[in-house]
């Protein structure tokens, strides 16, 4: 046995429809298979692991949000996407951190208070 990657993070949201929209408009990511109003497949421009939102088991919606996986995405600028993200009117969720130790990290959330983590 061995594991060989990541093929698929599946948040489970409670507004499909306003979740799928924010993440193609406000992240860019791509859908690439849908079940409409149930499931959603969508994908980074470089391929790789792709981000799920569901509505399927709605049992596994925490009760707090951001308390469960965080899907972390890496972007070419850090800081063009940041400012791109702040222009849209997401809010960093906490302070850049990482440099000391050669990487940059920050965290925002999308608009149920899921946390997305962005690095280098």
């Amino acid at each position: 046995m061995g594991f060989r990657g990541i093929t698929m993070v599946t948040v489970q949201v409670r507004d499909f429809e306003r979740m799928v929209a924010w993440y193609q408009d406000v992240l860019g990511l791509t859908v690439v298979w849908q079940e409409p109003g149930e499931f959603c497949a969508l994908a980074l421009p470089d391929g790789g692991p792709v981000l799920a939102l569901a509505t399927d088991h709605p049992d596994r919606i925490a009760d707090r949000p951001g308390t469960g996986w965080t899907p972390n995405l890496r972007v070419d600028d850090l800081d063009a996407t940041v400012a791109h993200l702040r222009a849209a009117g997401v809010v960093l969720d906490a302070a850049e951190e990482g440099a000391d130790e050669g990487y940059r990290l920050v965290r925002i959330r999308d608009p149920e208070g899921n946390p997305i983590g962005l690095t280098t």
